[in-house]
């Protein structure tokens, strides 16, 4: 008898202590992975402005790293050992947007290609349309060259372009873009471009693919080469063009570029000539809203 209840104890206590162990076990918050155990957001490494811009919009889950964030002519830069370091950390999970013009974009390619960069790099000139100085659609025959005529200084703005760029990213990283950016993107597609006609003033070379995505093919480019003056030929016809009435816009996507637009007004009112410019500062605005704003405003100068 006294067996039995010693059994009969041994078993109560050894129910007991499961019972606490599962009580405490529910009770307990589930243990969170260490942040070095946890999913990585993807990275896009971009080399000029606007693309951070662009593709932080269309892909809010991945980081977007600007590598010339800061420098005053992204032309000119030089990769800095912390650029490197970042490189060569990359995964197979991420992308690197090359437009494969300046020299330190070929020397990331050239990284890439011997293996020390393991993440996708994308040439932007594989995909990009781009723009003669007369209004020609052209593509490029050589990487990091200059072209004879051939404005190479979209920075992505190109719309167009813009849903080619996303669709690569996303087949690269396999991330789905934000849907209401790309459909934002399409209406603006659908509702201006080619809509509009007749002569136009860009005063940086970037303007020249928004006025050109708008339906414009007489534009007149003020400026054509960053830090390089305008031509008397050039000014002469932005003038022209601007007095008649054309309506005048700066796209930016730095601050630097603002100056052109005050050089440009200090030549108007030297020709007493009252130019009404619009500016497109893709350095401060998303994308899409810089787009539509300055889409709106052309569009009503035109009447529309």
């Amino acid at each position: 008898m006294q067996r039995s209840k010693a059994l009969l104890w041994a078993a109560l206590a050894v129910a007991l202590v499961a019972v606490v162990l599962a009580i405490i076990a529910y009770q307990a918050p589930a243990q969170q992975p260490a942040p070095s155990q946890a999913a990585a957001r993807p990275k896009i490494i971009v080399s000029f402005p606007a693309y951070d811009k662009i593709l932080a919009q269309a892909f809010p889950e991945a980081e977007v790293v600007l590598l010339t964030k800061g420098a005053s002519d992204p032309h000119e830069y030089q990769l800095t050992p912390q650029d490197l370091e970042l490189l060569k950390s990359l995964t197979d999970k991420d992308v690197v947007v090359d437009t494969m013009h300046a020299s330190f974009e070929l020397k990331i390619a050239e990284m890439a290609q011997r293996g020390e960069i393991k993440a996708k790099v994308l040439k932007t000139p594989d995909f990009e349309t781009y723009l003669t100085w007369d209004g020609k659609e052209v593509k490029l025959t050589s990487y990091g060259q200059e072209q004879g005529g051939v404005n190479m200084h979209s920075h992505g703005l190109y719309p167009p372009d813009v849903l080619k760029l996303i669709d690569a990213v996303s087949k690269a990283t396999g991330l789905s873009p934000n849907a209401t950016f790309v459909n934002g993107l399409r209406e603006l597609q659908y509702k201006y471009a080619g809509k509009l006609s007749g002569k136009a003033v860009a005063l940086t070379p970037a303007a020249q693919y928004i006025l050109y995505w708008l339906g414009y093919r007489d534009i007149a480019v003020f400026i054509k080469e960053p830090g390089v003056p305008p031509s008397q030929e050039d000014v002469a016809k932005a003038l022209q063009y601007a007095k008649e009435g054309a309506p005048v816009l700066a796209a930016v996507v730095s601050g630097e570029a603002l100056r052109v637009v005050d050089m440009f007004k200090n030549k108007a009112q030297e020709a007493g000539i009252n130019a009404k410019v619009i500016v497109a500062d893709f350095s401060k605005g998303g994308y899409l809203e810089v787009l539509r704003e300055v889409a709106e405003q052309i569009a009503r100068t035109q009447g529309g």
